[in-house]
């Protein structure tokens, strides 16, 4: 009994050790078992199994035949109301007895034209249409080669039949030419009284498709029959055993179902609300030699695909293992973690290996992605609280300078009006929740920078912002357009004598949101302007420069960190004539305030 465990342990301890043995030996247990089951048992399951799947498959099958007849049959019935329904169809009925010829003759004339419309719309159903009206005892007859008004000198057929069986629909078989007559009695709705009856003449080939869901093969046959036991229509021809459908029909008692009669499977399910039967034979002998063929086959095949099916689990099992194994060898020189780090992993095999080394890996790449995280969280702080405390002190000097002579040439509320906007300013330069702003918001601190400004400069300077609605929520990073607005000061007005002129616009294009701002000032030199283009197509984002303001880089490089290459910013200028700086942005990037 001691024996028993050190056996076992000598032939499990290989499968443990190695995913190899593992897989090898769970896919040969997976691919050969249920072969040799099958093989050993297929004699005694295969018919009962064969019996079973056509009992449930020809089930189903014939409950959705005859579900899909049915809505087959209702849209044929729908272009008999559709007829009911029509206007000319009213008008006809209610100008009948009118003592007007022309206008009874016109009433008719318009009903015919409804009915040769609504067969010619239906064509792919209909082979035609009678109407026959008893009060005007008149018979309207369209179909593929005649349209006709008859007046008949008895009921004619097949509304004849019909009105004695005093029903109000019914199917019946036109002759032997394979079509049927689908029939609706025209009831007047305040006595129910007959006026007459409609008639859609259909072939049966129009069923064919529906009636194929059942599969039929050459030894089983489909027909259609009503609730007397006659047949209406079969696929293929009148079954062989039409003097059996009386004992047929006595055994349906339920809306679908099968039974077995005479060496057959009979499979039925009735159309609903038309009275109907679809009926399936199946041969018995159809199951027994299917069972029979599949037994034959089992035995033959269940030998050869045993004997493969180990042959391809040792392959495949090899060949899937192979990279596991390559892989936790190649990760058995990584330094493992200190004891009281190391993971526990239950597994002795190579996955095992590949958790511990894994765990080991994963732990050293989350410190290093955590410090290089805090470093460059550290760097962006500095940046961001770098560019908020930018502000230009020449700008701000000037400004102080311009309300202390404020004071004795201009009235408080002027003065008031250039401390708010300076005010404003800083508030908007020293708000910190986010990186980013709204278009509306960096617009405003632009208007109150240009007001100052416009008080310095007095008449000297013409501004104009346009806004296109829509694009006032997108976002935009801080401090991106009253830089570029203020080089324009230094750069372009500085040596410029003749009247400044700064225009913003702003609006949606298909690529984003583009604001456009130009100035007269003096331009760029063209090598100048060569050179600034190079460094904003080079794409660095560097965030700082370490100038004494916010330049075109910086800006440039924040909008692509942002929202990624295709934004930034563009520049075109001409000597003398001024300077236009495009920025791109997306419209989806919108920021709450």
């Amino acid at each position: 009994m001691r024996r028993i465990p050190g056996i076992f342990r000598f032939i499990l301890d290989p499968i443990q050790r190695s995913i190899r043995n593992k897989l090898i030996v769970t896919m040969i247990g997976f691919s050969c078992i249920p072969l040799i089951f099958v093989s050993l048992f297929a004699a005694e399951n295969t018919k009962r199994s064969v019996e079973a799947e056509v009992i449930e498959s020809n089930s189903t099958k014939i409950k959705w035949t005859a579900g899909y007849l049915g809505e087959r049959f209702e849209q044929m019935n729908n272009i008999i109301y559709t007829l009911l329904i029509n206007e000319s169809y009213n008008d006809y009925i209610g100008k009948m007895g009118d003592d007007n010829p022309s206008s009874a003759f016109n009433a008719q004339t318009g009903f015919v034209n409804a009915v040769t419309s609504i067969y010619y719309s239906n064509v792919n159903y209909l082979s035609g249409i009678q109407v026959y009206l008893r009060d005007s005892n008149k018979q309207f007859l369209v179909n593929g080669s005649k349209m006709a008004v008859l007046t008949p000198p008895r009921i004619p057929e097949p509304f004849g039949n019909f009105f004695r069986n005093q029903g109000n629909f019914t199917i019946e078989n036109k002759d032997n030419t394979g079509t049927f007559y689908l029939m609706r009695a025209i009831n007047r709705a305040e006595d129910r009284k007959r006026l007459g009856g409609i008639a859609l003449e259909i072939n049966w080939s129009n069923l064919d498709n529906t009636l194929n869901l059942l599969t039929p093969g050459s030894e089983q046959m489909v027909f259609i029959s009503n609730q007397q036991g006659e047949v209406l229509y079969s696929l293929g021809g009148e079954p062989a055993f039409s003097d059996q459908l009386t004992g047929i029909h006595n055994q349906m008692h339920a809306e679908s179902g099968y039974f077995r009669m005479n060496g057959n499977y009979i499979f039925y399910s009735t159309i609903p609300s038309w009275n109907l039967n679809v009926i399936k034979v199946i041969p018995s002998s159809f199951i027994d030699d299917s069972a029979r063929r599949t037994w034959q086959y089992a035995v033959i095949i269940g030998t050869i695909s045993t004997l493969f099916a180990v042959l391809i689990a040792i392959t495949i099992a090899w060949k899937t293992s192979k990279p596991i194994v390559k892989l936790a060898r190649s990760m058995q020189g990584m330094v493992p973690l200190k004891a009281e780090e190391t993971p526990p992993v239950a597994r002795r095999d190579e996955i095992g290996l590949l958790e511990m080394r894994y765990y080991n890996m994963s732990k050293r790449l989350k410190e290093y992605i955590k410090t290089e995280y805090s470093i460059n969280l550290e760097k962006r702080t500095a940046q961001l609280k770098a560019l908020q405390a930018q502000v230009n002190p020449h700008f701000l000097q000037n400004t102080l300078q311009m309300i202390g002579s404020m004071a004795f040439s201009k009235s408080p509320d002027e003065i008031y009006d250039v401390i708010r906007s300076l005010s404003d300013m800083f508030r908007y330069v020293i708000r910190d929740p986010e990186e980013l702003s709204t278009l509306q918001q960096e617009l405003d601190h632009v208007h109150n920078y240009l007001y100052i400004q416009k008080q310095r400069f007095t008449s000297r300077i013409t501004t104009s912002i346009v806004l296109e609605p829509g694009v006032e929520s997108c976002a935009i990073p801080k401090l991106t357009l009253q830089p570029i607005v203020e080089n324009a000061f230094i750069h372009g007005f500085d040596k410029k004598t003749e009247a400044w002129e700064i225009n913003i616009s702003a609006k949606l294009t298909a690529q984003g949101v583009v604001i456009l701002i130009e100035d007269n000032g003096t331009g760029i030199q063209p090598e100048r302007l060569s050179q600034l283009r190079h460094r904003l197509e080079a794409q660095t984002e560097q965030l700082w420069t370490g100038s004494e303001r916010i330049g075109l880089n910086n800006v440039a490089a924040r909008i692509r960190m942002h929202f990624g290459a295709p934004y930034g910013l563009s520049v075109d200028s001409q000597l003398g004539k001024g300077t236009a700086i495009r920025l791109l942005l997306p419209l989806e990037r919108s920021v709450t305030n």
